[in-house]
């Protein structure tokens, strides 16, 4: 049997329900991948997180 020994993403039981595409030069998606792994982190994951702060912050500001 196969064991998942994923580091990261979705929690169990989520499923992914979009996809945000961003266009920006190779330099700068190099470096920004390579700092993510050097963290040990993962990109989309942390890109959702920033997502979400944002919504949250904005959300906050309307009241």
């Amino acid at each position: 049997m196969h064991k998942n020994n994923s580091l990261g993403g979705r929690p169990p039981g989520r499923k992914k329900t979009a996809k945000i595409e961003i266009v920006i030069e190779p330099e700068v998606k190099f470096e920004f991948m390579n700092l993510m792994r050097k963290e040990g982190k993962m990109a989309s994951i942390e890109i959702g997180t920033w997502i979400k702060g944002y919504i949250k912050e904005m959300n906050g500001k309307e009241e």
